[in-house]
C-alpha cells in the first residue's frame, strides 16, 4: 500500500465517513418529482435531493403552489421508501446488530420529516390539502418575532438531526435581520440579511449533502436600483445564489377556461391559469430545456393530465394533426384502433382530455412510457 492509499484510509477513519476514494463513484441522483410531467421534463425528473434549491419570481407567480406540490410528492416518496426499507429488512432471516438497530430506528422514527417555515404566515390549509399535502404530518414553523438569524439557526438544527428529508423556507424576502429588529423606523439598515443568509447557505449546503436533505428557499423579486433599465433582482445577495444548485423562476401566465383554452388577462371567471417556469441556473442536469409551463386548475390543483397529454404529443405517443388527435403504437409506429377496429380519433383538446380521464388504462400507459423516457435521459 502506497503513502497516498494510507492517507486516504487514515482520513476516512479520522472523520468516520468516506470523504476520499480513488476514482469517482457515479451515483444517479435521487429526485423529488413534480406532479406536472412538463416540469419533470424540464428538470430531467424533478428536484435533486440533498441540495439547495431556489424558487423565485414576482407575487402570485406560483412559487408557493409549486413548493407545496413538491411537499405532497415528497411525503408520498418518503413513505414509500420507508415502508420498502422496512420490508427489505424484515425479509432477512437473521438480522445482524446493525440491521436490527436500523429496523428499530425506522419503526420508531417513521418516514423522513418535512419542515415548512411559513415566515409570511400565509400557508392556507385547504389549498395545501387541495394540492395533496398531508397537513397533519407537516412540521410547520410560524415565526412570530424571531430574526432571520434565529430562524436560520432553527433550520440548521433541524437539518442536522438527519431526520428531515425536505425543508421549505417561505420566504427569504420578508425576513428581518436582528439588527433591523433593534433599530427604529427612522434608522436605516444596510445589507439586510445577505451576510447571515450566505453563512446559512454554506452550512446548509454541507448538511443537506451529508443527510440527503433537500432545502427550498422561496425568494422574491425586487427592483434593481443599480439598473438603468428598470430591471429586477432577487433578495439575499450573491452568496446565496452560489450555493443554490438549481434556481427556478415562476411567473403567472394567461388564465384558462374549463376546456383548457387560454383567456385574456381580464377574464372574470377563469378556472385556472398557466404557470410559466424558467430555469435560471442548474448544476444538476443539462440546461437545454430552459423555459416551460404547467397548468394550474383552481379546484383540482395541478392539471397533470393536460400536461401528460402535451408531453405525450412531444414524445410521439399521441399524434396531433390540426384539431385531431390519434394514439400511436410506440413499437410499430401505427395508429391505435379500438376493439371494433376503428381508429381512435378525437377532435379538440377537451375531447382528448375527457377520453384520457375516462380510459384510465391508456392514461396509465402514457404516464409509464413518459416516466421511462425521463429516466432514460
Amino acid at each position: 500500500m502506497g503513502k497516498i492509499d494510507e492517507l486516504i484510509k487514515d482520513f476516512n477513519r479520522q472523520y468516520k465517513e468516506t470523504i476520499m476514494s480513488k476514482g469517482i463513484d457515479i451515483i444517479k441522483t435521487k429526485k423529488i418529482p413534480f406532479s406536472s410531467p412538463r416540469i419533470n421534463y424540464m428538470t430531467y425528473g424533478g428536484l435533486p435531493r440533498g441540495r439547495i434549491i431556489e424558487f423565485s419570481g414576482e407575487e402570485n407567480g406560483g412559487k408557493t403552489t409549486t413548493a407545496l406540490d413538491i411537499v405532497a410528492n415528497a411525503q408520498q416518496l418518503f413513505f414509500e421508501e420507508w415502508t420498502q426499507e422496512i420490508d427489505d429488512l424484515e425479509l432477512i432471516n437473521k438480522l445482524n446488530k446493525t440491521q436490527q438497530e436500523r429496523l428499530n430506528y425506522l419503526k420508531q422514527q417513521g418516514p423522513q420529516k418535512i419542515v415548512y417555515a411559513d415566515c409570511e404566515n400565509t400557508l392556507e390549509e385547504n389549498w395545501a390539502k387541495q394540492l395533496g399535502v398531508n397537513v397533519e404530518e407537516l412540521i410547520v414553523l410560524k415565526p412570530q418575532s424571531q430574526s432571520a438569524e434565529q430562524i436560520f439557526e432553527i433550520m440548521i438544527k433541524l437539518i442536522s438531526t438527519g431526520e428531515v428529508g425536505l425543508s421549505v423556507l417561505d420566504s427569504i424576502g420578508v425576513m428581518l435581520s436582528g439588527l433591523a429588529f433593534e433599530k427604529t423606523m427612522e434608522e436605516k439598515t444596510y445589507g439586510g440579511i445577505a451576510q447571515s443568509l450566505t453563512l446559512f447557505g454554506k452550512k446548509a449546503e454541507m448538511l443537506c449533502a451529508k443527510h440527503g436533505s433537500t432545502f427550498i428557499g422561496i425568494n422574491q423579486m425586487r427592483a434593481d436600483l443599480n439598473s438603468q433599465h428598470g430591471g429586477t433582482m432577487t433578495t439575499g445577495g450573491k452568496g446565496w445564489k452560489h450555493v443554490c444548485i438549481v434556481r427556478l423562476s415562476f411567473r403567472k401566465g394567461n388564465f384558462i377556461d374549463n376546456l383548457g383554452n387560454e383567456l385574456r388577462r381580464n377574464a372574470e371567471e377563469p378556472v385556472g391559469n398557466i404557470v410559466q417556469v424558467a430555469i435560471e441556473k442548474t448544476k444538476a442536469f443539462k440546461p437545454d430545456r430552459r423555459i416551460g409551463f404547467y397548468t394550474l386548475n383552481y379546484s383540482e390543483g395541478i392539471d397533470w393530465i393536460s400536461d401528460t397529454a402535451e408531453l405525450a404529443i412531444k414524445y410521439g405517443m399521441i399524434n396531433r394533426a390540426g384539431a385531431w388527435y390519434t394514439f400511436i403504437d410506440l413499437e410499430t409506429g401505427e395508429i391505435i384502433e379500438d376493439e371494433n377496429g376503428e381508429t381512435i380519433k378525437l377532435q379538440g383538446k377537451a375531447s382528448l382530455l375527457e377520453y384520457l380521464k375516462a380510459n384510465v388504462e391508456i392514461l396509465s400507459e402514457l404516464t409509464d412510457n413518459i416516466q421511462l423516457k425521463l429516466e432514460s435521459q
